[in-house]
């Protein structure tokens, strides 16, 4: 009888072998597989946390980007108020109640209406002249009285940032508002707002509201770098934190100051590792930076990670299938958690792009199509419906900066660098011609994930208007400078400026140019016989009557000074200067004005000295200087030979060149 078939011992070992062997390359695959799945999903939601940092970052530094560039705006108002400046003028000159109440209720209205903590008149010399409860007296602190002086020199509102003074018991930020009766300094208008009521709440509000975040505006000073704001986490205690730059090594503050920008990791002043962003504010010394501990940030997405790990490990053991089907189960609750969480930050967005009329919006490359919020939808005027695509944008733009504005987004977009830029828009339905701002940023999770932009976009047509009514106002007092307020005709200034240009024009084109200087005969006998009153009417008339002869574009007629009148004739040789200049004597001879106290006519007469050179015959930066001295020798020829007289610079004139 056969005895039956029996496997070898050392069979049945290297399949047990071979069998522990498959166990642990399964389980080996599945700890590898749900490790890359776990570093993937943590990074993906790494980036979004990063983004909405980010997204509470860029508007919070929207907020104060226009809280500064509002103050500014309004003391920029305060210096162009005419009537206002007329106001202080009057009181200054004769101090009366009803003149000081007047101006105590206009400081009124600017503390209760535009909430300032207090604002101030003060003279040139920086001495306090009147508040809002009435006369006060003082010294304009030093920064304060260094900004006046840069204010009045520059006719221009000037910033004095956030700082701190034993006169005031909290932070406070000031500007100096000039003030100008014509071209004279009047003084200026200190105002001061208390940081605690106005700019220390914009940093405060926080959509997840984790107890671990908090917003800081620091500045760089030195070799240090300060908070200018106040520090939640900090606790009890009080006054501004300052780290030195050297030994602050990884402390957010100090790597912002030294220009790190954008998301980073740090360890902040409590040795807490934190993530922040940094930003710098526009036309300003400080810097905004937010953050948030790491380990509050991403506590709860790490514990569902580990969790649903470990459940993937249980039932993997007992069975493949149960645990594939639990972990889809698992990853779906997490996604649909990550969706609640992500739509209550987009409506706390959207309720923050509402009060601060910003827009929030991605761009992705790959479908070409923006997802918006309700503001920026609002903003292009485009239905509640959260997108746009590429091709409906382009028809927006303005005709006249579409290709500029293509070329700028495109460079961005090329160059992966952060985008800011202002275009004109033609709002979608009723193609109102808008002012945009846009700000963004690029960023690629990975090569195989598409290119995004995130960015805001505001409404700026109301400051645009603005910004514009103020270059008309700052051209309107350029002109203003260089006209002569009695005569209304071209000053001294304009007149050296004309000769300058009109100078280097005549080398560069061969052609002469010709100086008419002119004097009023015996004008202090004129003011003597009838008045300083008559005397300027006399000059105003005598302006009028030669300005009206000067149709030639570029010829100029200014007052040199008193009783002195120049006109400069671009492209004029001397008979054509003499023919000018005898046409503008007969016309005043013509007025018939009487002139009692001259010694040559019974009239008002001329006396005027003409000469015309050939600027290429004169290099140098100085040879101008030349047309001036031979016209004035030459008017002086004219008055040392009887006045009332034309005389051409020659021969006759040296000697008066050179005494």
């Amino acid at each position: 009888m056969k005895a039956p078939d029996t496997m070898p011992p050392h069979h049945a070992r290297s399949r047990a072998w071979l069998l522990l062997l498959l166990v642990a390359l399964l389980l080996g695959g599945m700890a590898w597989g749900l490790s890359h799945v776990y570093q993937e999903r943590e990074q993906r939601y790494r980036h979004q946390i990063e983004g909405s940092l980010q997204a509470v970052n860029q508007l919070q530094l929207r907020a104060v980007t226009d809280w500064r560039a509002r103050r500014m705006a309004e003391a920029a108002a305060l210096t162009q108020d005419s009537l206002f400046a007329r106001a202080v003028a009057q009181w200054r000159g004769a101090p009366s109640s009803p003149q000081q109440a007047a101006l105590r209720e206009r400081l009124t209205i600017l503390m209760e209406q535009v909430r300032y903590t207090a604002a101030y008149l003060v003279d040139a010399q920086g001495r306090l002249l009147l508040d809002a409860q009435g006369a006060v007296t003082g010294q304009l602190p030093e920064p304060e009285q260094q900004a006046l002086q840069l204010a009045l020199a520059q006719a221009r509102p000037v910033v004095v940032e956030l700082r701190r003074d034993p006169a005031f018991a909290f932070a406070f930020y000031g500007l100096i508002a000039p003030l100008f009766d014509g071209t004279r300094a009047l003084g200026a208008v200190w105002l001061l707002v208390d940081a605690r009521a106005t700019l220390y709440p914009l940093l405060e509000t926080w959509p997840n509201h984790s107890p671990t975040a908090e917003s800081v505006l620091v500045q760089r000073s030195g070799d240090e770098v300060v908070s200018l704001s106040p520090l939640p986490l900090r606790g009890s205690e009080s006054g501004a934190l300052r780290l030195p730059l050297v030994q602050g090594g990884r402390d957010p503050m100090a790597m912002a100051a030294t220009g790190v920008r954008g998301a980073f990791y740090a360890h902040d002043y409590r040795g807490q590792e934190v993530l922040a962003v940094a930003s710098a504010v526009a036309d300003s010394p400080w810097l905004l930076l937010s953050k948030v501990d790491v380990g509050d940030a991403f506590t709860d997405a790490q514990r569902r990670e580990w969790l649903g790990l470990s459940l993937f490990v249980s039932l993997g053991l007992l069975s493949l299938g149960l645990v594939v089907l639990l972990w889809q189960w698992r990853a779906w609750r997490r996604e649909r958690a990550l969706k609640r969480e992500l739509e209550r930050n987009l409506r706390w967005l959207d309720n923050a792009q509402k009060a601060a009329t910003v827009g929030y919006f991605t761009y992705e490359t790959r479908s070409e199509a923006f997802v918006m919020s309700r503001m920026a939808s609002a903003i292009f005027g485009l239905p509640d419906e959260g997108r746009m695509s590429l091709r409906q944008w382009m028809t927006m733009l303005h005709p006249d900066e579409s290709v500029q504005t293509l070329r700028i987004h495109g460079q961005a977009m090329m160059e992966r660098t952060p985008l800011r830029t202002q275009y004109r828009i033609l709002r979608h339905g009723d193609r109102q011609e808008r002012w945009v701002e846009v700000w963004g940023e690029y960023s690629q999770a990975s090569e195989n994930e598409p290119l995004l932009m995130t960015g805001t976009v505001q409404d700026i047509t109301e400051r645009k208007h603005t910004e514009q009514q103020l270059a008309r106002y700052r051209v309107a007092l350029e002109a203003q400078v260089r006209l002569d307020p009695l005569t209304q005709v071209a000053n001294r200034l304009a007149l050296h400026e004309a000769v300058t240009q009109e100078w280097s024009r005549a080398q560069r084109e061969g052609q002469p140019l010709a100086l008419v200087m002119i004097d009023v005969d015996h004008f202090k006998a004129y003011n003597d016989s009838y008045g300083h009153v008559a005397g300027d009417q006399c000059l105003q008339q005598v302006a009028t009557a030669m300005s009206a002869l000067l149709g030639r574009a570029g010829d100029l007629l200014a007052r040199y000074g008193g009783e002195e009148f120049a006109v400069l004739l671009p492209g004029a040789d001397a008979p054509a200067a003499m023919a000018v200049a005898l046409r503008l004597q007969d016309a005043v001879r013509q007025l018939a004005l009487p002139h009692r106290g001259s010694a040559c006519c019974d009239s008002v007469t001329l006396s005027m000295g003409v000469t015309s050179l050939q600027a290429a015959h004169y290099p140098g930066a100085d040879a101008a200087q030349a047309l001036f001295q031979q016209a004035d020798a030459a008017l002086y020829t004219a008055k040392q030979t009887g006045r009332n007289r034309v005389v051409l610079f020659g021969a006759d004139c040296m000697q008066a060149l050179h005494s």
